[in-house]
């Protein structure tokens, strides 16, 4: 297939994913829509529609598609089955690996995740339409597989440990728990640290690419963080989220340790990026230095790093996280590549 045809199939399957977010009010909304906010608390309707217009996106970037289309061949010698193991943290965050897989001439055969189970297939059945050859390498699975050509799989850190062993035998890209980091300077205006306020609580925080983690210079005025991130107060009415900041609330008390309260999120000190949901860590720096060695020293923990400033390696500005472009690769690694390589 050649490169002007995809663009153009993709730019008008994303149209119809923006047409389905613009139903979400009326009565004709898409099912899948529906089914994903009754089965998933996390997934709500600000969030499904967030997930599927960045998708949509990042399809219709024709600059950026055809940049990353030229750097594979059109279609793999031979087709081969790819066993896909699909996370589900935040709606449709399997989508790109399906993606590459189809684009790349391949059959999928995918796991989805219980907790995402309608919107890549309401996904794919569009992609019928623009992509009529997909239909017969479509295949969906709950059970264990076998027959697969090599396997993509994305998961839990202890999840990530049992797909290395079960998969040792077959080519494959296995993927573990990530969360991204975010640095603060001093020249950062109101404006860069309302936009972080997105990357931060977007997705309850759920997603590889939230920040956790956020490096403030010393002396910084945390103030004007609160402020900033006061936007997103209205997530103390989310039962689940609200429930959490309660609960770790109590917890960090029972311990002693007093994180700075920022009304429905706890700030905590710790430079882990780990962080649970409705806590966001921080950590003081007195020169830049320090945090690159950090960045250094923890690549495998993160997934992306927010800054304004250029002198950081790969980052992405203040409101940017979560909106991936079409080369932007989970954990770094080329998925069509590897692929192509099979």
């Amino acid at each position: 297939m050649k490169t002007d045809s995809i663009i153009s199939r993709l730019s008008a399957w994303a149209d119809e994913f923006r047409t389905g977010t613009k139903l979400f009010s009326t009565e004709d909304l898409p099912e899948a829509f529906y089914q994903t906010q009754i089965h998933n608390k996390w997934f709500t309707k600000e969030n499904i529609i967030a997930s599927v217009n960045a998708l949509a996106d990042m399809m219709s970037d024709k600059n950026a598609v055809e940049g990353w289309l030229k750097n594979y061949p059109e279609t793999t010698a031979t087709a081969k089955i790819i066993l896909l193991v699909l996370p589900g943290n935040i709606p449709a965050v399997g989508f790109h690996d399906v993606l590459c897989t189809l684009l790349s001439g391949h059959s999928a055969e995918i796991k989805l995740s219980s907790d995402d189970k309608f919107l890549i297939p309401w996904m794919l059945r569009i992609a019928e339409k623009y992509f009529p050859e997909w239909t017969d390498r479509i295949h969906y699975h709950e059970g264990l597989m076998t027959g697969f050509d090599a396997v993509i799989a994305t998961g839990s850190n202890q999840s990530a440990k049992t797909f290395d062993t079960y998969f040792s035998g077959k080519p494959n890209i296995i993927r573990h728990s990530r969360s991204s980091i975010a640095i603060v300077h001093n020249n950062d205006s109101d404006e860069d640290l309302h936009n972080l306020s997105n990357d931060v609580f977007m997705y309850f925080g759920l997603g590889c690419r939230n920040v956790s983690l956020i490096f403030l210079p010393q002396g910084f005025d945390k103030q004007r963080l609160f402020d900033a991130f006061l936007p997103w107060k209205d997530l103390e009415y989310h039962n689940a989220f609200a429930n959490n900041y309660v609960y770790y609330k109590g917890y960090f008390s029972l311990s002693k340790e007093e994180p700075l309260d920022g009304s429905f999120y706890l700030l905590r000190e710790n430079k882990s990026t780990a962080a649970p949901v409705a806590v966001v860590h921080f950590s003081e720096y007195s020169d830049i230095s320090e945090v690159k060695q950090y960045i250094s020293e923890n690549t495998d923990h993160i997934q992306c790093v927010v800054s304004t400033q250029n002198e950081i390696e790969n980052a992405v500005k203040p409101g940017q996280a979560q909106s991936p472009r079409i080369d932007d690769y989970a954990d770094g690694v080329d998925t069509m590549a590897f692929l192509a390589a099979l």
